[in-house]
């Protein structure tokens, strides 16, 4: 599969000004656009204003889906422990019935 990049930047010409703007890609057809800026007076100064923004916004991107992975990893470990504390549980009630059931059948 080719991966290519999700993130980029299109430099625009619109009545002598020039619009710089994040592009996110969807699917190999469709892009929206993330963040613009414009009312560059060079093609120049659009260029490092959307290299420099791209660089911010794909490192807030990193550190967002990282707080996220952090979050669910942390969901699953709390769900895992509090299913295992009702397996033990459960565990200790059924082995308390059999005990119990045992003791009756001995009387």
């Amino acid at each position: 599969m080719a991966k290519g990049k999700k993130y980029d930047f299109n430099l625009v010409l619109v009545d002598g000004s020039w619009t710089a703007e994040i592009v996110r890609k969807i699917t190999s057809k469709k892009t929206v656009v993330s963040k613009s800026q414009a009312g560059f007076a060079s093609e120049e100064e659009a260029k490092i204003w959307a290299e420099t923004e791209l660089k911010g916004f794909l490192q807030n991107q990193i550190e967002r889906n990282a707080r996220r992975i952090r979050l669910v990893s942390e969901s699953v470990e709390e769900n895992a422990e509090e299913s295992a504390e009702e397996s033990d549980e459960s565990d200790e009630s059924e082995a308390s019935e059999a005990s119990e059931t045992s003791e009756k059948d001995d009387v």
